[in-house]
């Protein structure tokens, strides 16, 4: 199997591109900044059996249909938020249907989650009353300064960045056919830091000269039912807490789910190249729809 990998930096060289090796696939990269194979999507000449897409938010849509266009690969990749809005992805998916076109969702595909799925779907379990789902990264502000914290490239920051991952716990929690009952009856975003505050990041380097204008804490609140779930995702919230809390009457159960373990990109690659892709059209479709109200570009 043969892959093309986009955008050779940072999750691309570190964890793509190792994952998609062990895999089985030959891999060749473009990146017009680092070493790769090819340093414009323009010198691609060759085809393969999947493309992964990897950089910055703004350049997603082109190269996507550049490589629909070329016929550079029957099934395309794209890193999370995907593209702008829900009608662009849907309209780009109907444009080019010998394309398959499927946003990363990278969080499906782990298997550390078994306990919170199986008393989610125990008919026997104690009824949920809330349910709290929870990304706070300590200190993990992707490359302040950078593409990433500039509204104008990025289009949005932690819920563009993250909510993806909390959208796949949703999934993962009830199946894909719960998106058709869930309701959010509120969400909020707001900017707590700014470049002075970032002294230092654990997650990229960080460009003093740079751009810091994006919201960094997002909330929400859902309902399914009877039961009320609020999710939250922050950058630099002081604590690691990536967890799913469950609310009883009488009890509260905690699942810490932590980050997302590598191995999970190359199950992803792998299994979404099998599975039925009007399961993915259908969830691709619903989480650009709810990530569009935070796009501040």
């Amino acid at each position: 199997m043969k892959a093309l990998l986009i955008g050779a930096g940072g999750i691309g060289q570190n964890v793509y591109l190792p994952q998609l090796v062990k895999k089985g696939f030959i891999v060749e990269t473009v990146d017009s900044n680092l070493p790769a194979t090819f340093d414009n999507i323009d010198k691609v000449d060759k085809t393969y059996d999947v493309a992964v897409i990897c950089t910055p938010n703004f350049t997603h849509y082109e190269l996507a249909t550049h490589i629909a266009k070329k016929n550079i690969a029957p099934i395309i990749f794209v890193e999370k938020p995907g593209f702008a809005t829900a009608d662009i992805w849907s309209n780009t998916v109907e444009q080019y249907r010998a394309t398959k076109f499927i946003m990363c969702k990278n969080n499906l595909y782990r298997d550390t989650q078994g306990a919170i799925t199986s008393y989610t779907n125990d008919t026997s379990s104690e009824k949920m009353l809330r349910i709290d789902i929870n990304w706070l990264n300590n200190n993990r502000v992707p490359n302040p300064g950078g593409w990433s914290t500039n509204k104008k490239l990025s289009g949005g920051g932690v819920a563009l960045d993250l909510f993806p991952h909390l959208y796949c716990q949703f999934i993962k929690m009830f199946d894909v056919e719960f998106l058709q009952h869930i309701k959010r009856s509120s969400y909020s975003m707001t900017q707590q830091w700014g470049m002075s505050d970032m002294l230092g990041s654990d997650y990229g380097t960080v460009d003093p000269n740079g751009t810091y204008d994006v919201c960094d804490f997002a909330q929400e609140t859902w309902h399914l039912n009877d039961t009320i779930i609020n999710i939250q995702a922050g950058w630099k919230s002081g604590i690691d807490n990536q967890s799913i809390i469950v609310h009883t009457k009488d009890s509260s159960y905690k699942w810490n789910f932590g980050l997302c373990p590598a191995y999970a990109y190359g199950e992803m690659i792998m299994q979404g190249m099998l599975e039925d892709y009007d399961y993915h059209i259908e969830m691709d479709t619903w989480i650009h729809k709810q990530l569009e109200v935070y796009y501040e570009g």
